[in-house]
């Protein structure tokens, strides 16, 4: 799901993008040259293919390929064939299977309609700058425009994108989430447009204005109107982590076994699993929570990653079983055809790192360090989770927390140590047929975890931890959570790979020492060996810690968000999921659809557009908008506080949170880097040459 570009929103911190835009507005006025309207040199058809596609369009007898086509706009779409002649099928899009024609009115010229040739004209600036200053109304540079065109009422022009929804053959007019215009003027355009168009009885306006969208029952009795949920609803494909894999093409029709998912299999899972074995690339059969640990994992792993509805039993899909193939997801469709062993050896061996890589460890005794006095630097003691979390404790004016205080390294060393376990764990991880056979593997590795458990763990740990959790939260349930040396890194993640464990309130000595138990053999669990192997982590250098936190019972909400807008570099934001505490954004249920919200950053204060509603609260919102401003506050402390520059892009924070209390104040619970990585489609747009 890829966000529209009506517009480069890029910031004056940037000086790069803005002085792309400027360069074009240099044009004289007198020398302007004439927009051309188009003429369609040949029409095309799709050819034959011997491939799986994703082709959604639902519109018969229609070109599938864009037709050779001269001209810059058309003031009519007269028929399906002015429209496939304008369309493009951009990667910035919320939805796939979309195919979307930019459109301005002149206010100043008679409300004139342009339908833009939108393959080469995908900013409306750009093509309002060529074309449209005149004597006495020269057109500004971006900043200036944008605060006219979109935050004001005195504007020249009206903005706007035409969609076709193909999977629900679904015809939409949309203004991006930043535009003011007021309700009068908006009905005037769509009913334009309408007018304009030979399919305009199909069109429909599609809110995405946060004060349209609050307005939606005043709008609905004047023209016809679509919902963002309508649309979801009939979401056919979902395109997770976009890119190119090789791998045989296994169908999982039922729960899947870690041991039997092979680094080089692309799989077609029936269900969408909690977690899962490093493999080439993901095709599930329903719909992805989009921050859920699959999907996260896979953005890290860059792991090409979509959902199709049933794809366990598309036709298509299972012609390819047991084969060697070449997965390619795009954000608009997918494509499935054979390989060669040769090309998926090369792209098997380049996505593998060269090199080990030996996790930073101390073993010295440091305490039990709270929050206060925990920080990045602190990661060789005492693991990312809680170093991250300490860090955030760091921010001024501080944010909520949980209390919390971290088990170090040099307890796990210990523990292994006089158990005799480290020896045990040594000669198992030079064992031959632990090495190559993933059974032995698995068999060996879930003994060694229940030898962990079951030894006995030092008394006095026991002592201390009882004493810190009555100085710092008693009477409150207490969660007992990994904090390794191998997990939210850069780069390496390691989402849902180790195991957390949870007591009530004044937790007993026997409740501490399982607690911790727990957590300690989780190191070794299957899937987090099996990971750590992928990308050559160095097995005996691996460490636990234990950050050991009160437990936030009040939650009313749970949510997930990147510190960054992971769909479109130009237009900065934030994506946030939230669910009701009834629910889940980072597992998987079937059905389970989280409250999906992009905060626009720029330009301040902000702009929500909604992408969908949680599948627990009928149609109610999760978060109202005042709640979504608050928690993109919070969301934009962090990530100064980590980068520094809102504005650099590729770099977010992952952060988990809850909506607490009777004030409903957002506790954030953890914190770690994200990689946002841009193709060509999502990059900086453009201007044409």
């Amino acid at each position: 799901m890829y966000a529209r570009s009506h517009f480069a929103h890029h910031s004056l911190a940037l000086p790069t993008p803005w002085a792309a835009l400027a360069l074009g507005a240099l044009v004289s006025a007198c020398a302007r040259p004439v927009p051309r309207p188009i003429t369609i040199a040949r029409p095309t058809t799709d050819a034959t293919t011997s491939s799986a596609r994703g082709d959604g369009g639902t519109a018969t007898g229609r070109p599938r390929l864009p037709p050779v086509v001269v001209g810059d706009f058309a003031p009519h779409v007269d028929r399906m064939e002015t429209w496939v002649a304008l369309a493009s099928q951009p990667l910035r899009e919320l939805n796939a299977h979309t195919e979307t024609v930019k459109v301005i009115i002149d206010l100043e010229d008679h409300d004139r309609v342009y339908f833009l040739q939108t393959r080469q004209w995908e900013i409306h600036y750009y093509f309002i700058q060529r074309f449209l200053a005149r004597p006495g109304h020269p057109i500004p540079e971006a900043e200036a425009f944008w605060q006219r065109e979109y935050l004001s009422q005195n504007r020249r022009f009206v903005e706007g994108t035409v969609i076709h929804y193909r999977d629900s053959d679904l015809w939409t007019f949309e203004l991006i989430a930043q535009d003011v215009l007021d309700l009068p003027r908006t009905l005037a355009a769509f009913r334009n447009i309408r007018d304009h168009m030979w399919n305009g009885d199909r069109l429909r306006y599609h809110p995405v204005p946060a004060h349209h969208v609050a307005a939606i029952d005043q709008i609905r009795a004047q023209i016809p109107v679509v919902t963002t949920d309508d649309i979801f609803t009939n979401t056919r494909y979902q395109p997770l982590n976009p890119g190119e894999a090789y791998g045989y093409l296994r169908f999982f029709d039922g729960p899947v076994d870690p041991a039997r998912v092979r680094p080089y299999d692309i799989v077609v899972l029936a269900q969408v699993p909690l977690d899962l074995p490093v493999c080439a690339g993901v095709i599930t059969a329903e719909l992805q929570t989009p921050l859920s640990h699959i999907a996260v994992l896979s953005a890290n792993r860059r792991t090409p990653n979509m959902a199709l509805r049933n794809a366990n039993r598309e036709p298509s899909l299972r012609a390819f079983e047991g084969q060697l193939v070449r997965l390619h997801v795009t954000p608009q469709d997918y494509e499935v055809t054979r390989a060669v062993q040769a090309d998926a050896e090369r792209a098997w061996n380049a996505r593998r790192p060269p090199n080990d890589f030996h996790p930073r460890r101390s073993d010295r005794d440091t305490g039990l360090p709270d929050l206060a006095h925990m920080h990045l630097t602190d990661l060789d003691t005492v693991g990312a989770k809680a170093s991250q979390l300490g860090e955030l404790a760091q921010i001024r004016p501080a944010i909520h927390l949980p209390r919390a205080f971290a088990i170090p390294f040099h307890a796990y060393a210990q523990h292994l140590r006089r158990a005799g376990l480290d020896t045990v764990l040594h000669r198992m991880l030079a064992d031959h047929a632990f090495q190559s056979d993933p059974a032995v593997r698995q068999t060996q590795l879930r003994t060694f975890r229940q030898r962990v458990e079951a030894a006995p763990l030092d008394p006095g740990l026991i002592a201390r931890v009882h004493a810190r959790i009555q100085q710092l939260f008693p009477g409150v349930g207490v969660r007992f959570r990994s904090s390794t040396n191998a997990e939210d890194l850069p780069g390496f993640n390691g989402a849902g790979l180790y195991t957390s464990d949870h007591t009530g309130a004044n937790p007993t000595d026997e409740q501490i020492s399982h607690a911790i138990r727990a957590v300690y053999a989780s190191t070794w669990n299957f899937q987090g060996y099996e990971e750590r192997s992928y990308y050559r982590i160095v097995h005996e250098e691996v460490a636990m810690a234990v950050l050991v936190q009160e437990s936030i019972d009040s939650d009313q909400a749970i949510g997930v968000a990147i510190t960054g807008n992971p769909f479109d570099e130009g237009r900065p934001g934030i994506f946030i999921n939230t669910q009701v505490s009834a629910g889940s954004v980072t597992s998987a249920a079937t059905g389970e659809v989280p409250e999906q919200v992009l905060f626009y950053t720029y330009p301040p204060p902000g702009a929500i557009e909604r992408i969908s509603s949680s599948s627990r609260t009928a149609g109610r919102p999760v978060l109202q908008d005042a709640e979504v401003i608050r928690l993109a506050g919070v969301l934009r402390q962090i990530h100064l506080h980590f980068y520094g520059d809102l504005w650099q892009t590729g770099q977010a924070m992952d952060v988990e949170f809850l909506v607490a209390g009777a004030d409903r104040h957002v506790v954030v619970v953890q914190a770690r880097p994200y990689r946002m990585v841009f193709d060509e489609g999502r990059g900086w747009a453009r201007p044409p040459s």
